[in-house]
C-alpha cells in the first residue's frame, strides 16, 4: 500500500526543463522580476540569477526550445539579448 508521500505527483525532468526555460525567458526579457516569478511559481531556472551571468549554451538552449515551439518572436528577443551581452565581453 502506498503512503501519502508516494501519492504526491512530481514533475518529470522534461516538465522542469520547460518551466525553467519559460521562467528564464520571463526574467531575461524583463517581463517579470526574479521576486515576482519566485512568488508566482517558485522560480526554477537553468542558471543562477544571483551570479547574473547566463552562458551562451543556456541562451542557445532557450532559442532551440522556442524554435521547436515555433515561437520565433521569443527566439529573436533572446538572440538580441544574447548578442548584446556577448558584445559587452
Amino acid at each position: 500500500m502506498e503512503d501519502d508521500n508516494d501519492q504526491i505527483v512530481t514533475k518529470n525532468n522534461e516538465e522542469l526543463y520547460k518551466e525553467a526555460i519559460e521562467n528564464a525567458y520571463l526574467i531575461l526579457t524583463d517581463k517579470l522580476t526574479f521576486n515576482e516569478l519566485f512568488e508566482y511559481n517558485g522560480c526554477i531556472l537553468p542558471y543562477n540569477p544571483k551570479l547574473n551571468n547566463v552562458s551562451e549554451d543556456t541562451f542557445d538552449d532557450m532559442i532551440d526550445y522556442f524554435c521547436d515551439l515555433e515561437e520565433y518572436e521569443k527566439c529573436a528577443e533572446i538572440k538580441k539579448i544574447k548578442d548584446s551581452l556577448v558584445n559587452k565581453k
